[in-house]
């Protein structure tokens, strides 16, 4: 069943990723998250996901969930 993914900005610190990277973008195994340069908040490409959770446990800063 597919789940919303929901991305809190204020908790959101790509400059504390790999180079500006956001490693949640790079977890994401259905592309929802993109980033367009490093150091750039990422975005959701389709708020929609299978709810694997990779980029959840991904993130350093608990800046995604699941609804």
């Amino acid at each position: 069943m597919p789940r919303i993914l929901l991305l809190d900005y204020n908790k959101c610190r790509p400059e504390q990723c790999n180079n500006g990277v956001c490693v949640a973008v790079e977890a994401c195994p259905l592309d929802i998250l993109a980033q367009e340069e490093p150091y750039e908040n990422p975005m959701m490409l389709a708020p929609t996901c299978k709810g694997c959770m990779d980029c959840i446990k991904a993130c350093p800063n608990g800046a995604l969930d699941l609804e």
